[in-house]
């Protein structure tokens, strides 16, 4: 026999009361909101709450009591709002006609486990000091994704000199990825509470959702390591790609600082790395680029595991590091830190500095230049098989856009 809690509207109420008892179940408590529902679980026991999907009924202060008092909720979910609110908070939803004998069966059951498809991907870019083009290689990454279909958050969690809302022309005074941490702190952090902070930018094929990072520099005690970690976990719900563009300071300030709970200057950087599924570790290809990189990569590896790390040379031009300057940083790579790089691309300049001065990405600005080639052959592993582009609708896409993005680029 189960007790069971219903927070239902009142024709489901009756249907699940009746259902309830019929089946030898014990009905103890009905509740017509979910601040009702939290005070009688403090006096009366219940094994299952079936809840209705609306915010009145279903919300996150209702599950932490629930899971205080190791009452399992279900929700009853029709939306696709109310699906993606029960989704956000972890609980288990079924459409409001499911059978209650099936309803009352599913709360006895194994929680199901979480699938790789119902969590996003989380992508760090990152890079040692020296400008190596961390945040050229983020917005290129989440742009290209976005083209693919898929759905992309962009972050820019430097704490140091936040880029990414100049470099799309976006306004960033109030910066989305500290107002993300402070719902974070609060416990408030949603779905809907991200996509009202986050700032949009329309790009061919679709759209970034992008969490500006702080404009001043001296505002980085709001991006604790914490909150940090919340958000981005948050954002794995959120869709399906996160990709955060990250400071290049890896170290940590408990060696000069004595006050143990203080806030940390470089926690933001180093909260993303931990909680990335892909770290992209970019450096230039000339000899002081490589040595810096080098330095330090161990200190990455370190960090977040070897297996986690894939390294992109960028700005590779002949000159600086010789006459077949991809070779040889590949050489260079193996030899020193036995790795291969994921990518090798070309210094572009001319392509780099339209995109910056534009305010675009790089698609929109230099659709056929070879940075942007090496970016969409970076990603095109990452996304599932459907959404995979293609040579054939690249080349359709190409044309696509030039038609639509051609008289736009000219101002």
């Amino acid at each position: 026999m189960l007790v069971v809690a219903l927070a239902l509207s009142l024709d489901l109420e009756d249907r699940f009361a009746q259902a309830a008892v019929a089946h030898g179940h014990d009905v103890a408590i009905r509740a017509g909101t979910d601040a009702e529902l939290i005070a009688r679980f403090a006096s009366t026991r219940a094994d299952i709450a079936i809840v209705g999907g609306s915010p009145r009924l279903l919300s996150a202060a209702l599950i932490a009591a629930a899971d205080a008092a190791g009452i399992r909720v279900i929700a009853l979910a029709d939306s696709a709002a109310e699906r993606d609110r029960a989704k956000t908070l972890s609980v288990q939803s079924l459409p409001s006609d499911t059978d209650p004998v099936e309803v009352f069966e599913a709360a006895t059951a194994p929680i199901p486990a979480a699938t790789a498809s119902d969590r996003g991907t989380v992508i760090a870019v990152w890079g040692p000091h020296g400008a190596p083009g961390r945040t050229t290689a983020a917005i290129g990454i989440a742009a290209e994704l976005a083209f693919a279909g898929a759905q992309v958050a962009l972050i820019d969690a430097d704490t140091h000199a936040a880029s990414v809302a100049p470099s799309l022309g976006l306004l960033d005074e109030a910066p989305g990825f500290a107002a993300a941490a402070r719902l974070a702190k609060q416990r408030s952090l949603t779905d809907e509470e991200l996509d009202r902070v986050a700032a949009t930018y329309e790009c061919p094929g679709g759209e970034l959702r992008v969490l500006t990072g702080i404009g001043r520099s001296d505002r980085w005690p709001e991006l604790q390591a914490d909150r940090v970690a919340k958000v981005l976990d948050q954002c794995r719900s959120w869709k399906q790609f996160t990709v955060v563009d990250t400071s290049a300071s890896l170290e940590s300030d408990d060696l000069v600082s004595s006050d143990l709970h203080a806030p940390r200057r470089n926690a933001a950087t180093l909260a993303a790395l931990q909680a990335s599924d892909i770290v992209y570790a970019v450096t230039g290809a000339d000899p002081v680029s490589m040595t810096r990189f080098l330095r330090v990569h161990g200190d990455l590896t370190d960090l977040v595991g070897a297996d986690r790390v894939r390294v992109i040379v960028n700005k590779v031009r002949t000159g600086a590091a010789g006459l077949a300057p991809g070779a040889s940083a590949a050489e260079t790579l193996q030899r020193f830190a036995a790795v291969t790089p994921a990518g090798v691309w070309p210094a572009d300049a001319a392509a780099a500095g339209a995109a910056l001065l534009a305010g675009q990405t790089l698609r929109e600005a230099a659709p056929r230049s070879a940075l942007r080639k090496r970016i969409t052959d970076l990603v095109q592993p990452l996304l599932p098989e459907e959404q995979r582009v293609t040579r054939r609708s690249r080349r359709g896409a190409k044309h696509r856009s030039k038609r639509r993005f051609g008289r736009a680029s000219l101002h």
